[in-house]
């Protein structure tokens, strides 16, 4: 898979990082001095910085961006992308997509400080992320073995039969997951601890599954080899 920026199919997302700089660009001049740099659990902003910081998610975008063009250049197993290239693309442009949210948000905030409790980022921010990781959990299965993307363990990168196990598992779990956190995320009663343990979860039960499935597989391999 060769580094090739601004290739027709990457052109969504670099659109949308484009689209980021010239709405921070139209914005700046009429934004405050201070401006929000991130939300609490309650969806308040608990901190601030100078209006040229309205900047950075723009910037960080163009440098994911340029990441994800160059590492699999350097992959070992570069190969294997070309067998997941649009679902490799479709992950960039959605990210691209969840960041340039989080842009007009903020920006919004800053004209109307009244959205923080009429439409709370506590509220909407989860139900976000919740679609992504549904998202995710549709294109984990075509992953195929590499060093950058995916669920990257000790087990999976060893043996591509875990590999392949777990990025079957982390579908399943990341579709249901995160149909779960956009119902949670409407749940008043619930708080945003809830929300972080689900990460928590959904971070740490992959884990788990690559370790048992790859001594599952070795003992099957070798009967005779001790636990």
């Amino acid at each position: 898979m060769k580094v090739k920026l601004f290739h027709k199919k990457n052109c969504g997302a670099w659109i949308l990082c484009g689209l980021m700089f010239l709405v921070a660009l139209a914005a700046y001049p009429a934004l405050p001095e201070q401006i929000p740099l991130h939300f609490n659990a309650a969806g308040a902003v608990d901190r601030t910085g100078p209006r040229y910081t309205v900047f950075l998610m723009p910037g960080f975008t163009a440098v994911l961006l340029l990441l994800a063009e160059a590492l699999p250049g350097i992959d070992p197993r570069r190969a294997n992308y070309r067998k997941f290239r649009r679902q490799y693309r479709q992950v960039h442009f959605i990210t691209a997509l969840l960041l340039l949210l989080a842009e007009l948000y903020t920006i919004a905030v800053c004209f109307r400080p009244e959205l923080t409790e009429t439409f709370s980022m506590a509220v909407w921010m989860p139900a976000v992320v919740g679609a992504l990781l549904a998202f995710c959990g549709n294109v984990m299965p075509k992953f195929k073995h590499n060093y950058f993307v995916g669920v990257k363990t000790p087990w999976t990168l060893a043996d591509e039969k875990v590999w392949y196990l777990t990025h079957r598992f982390c579908g399943k779990l990341y579709m249901a997951g995160g149909v779960l956190m956009m119902l949670m995320a409407f749940l008043p009663s619930l708080s945003g601890y809830t929300t972080l343990a689900l990460l928590l979860f959904l971070i740490f039960l992959p884990i788990l599954y690559s370790y048992l499935a790859f001594r599952r597989i070795r003992k099957d391999a070798d009967p005779s080899e001790e636990e």
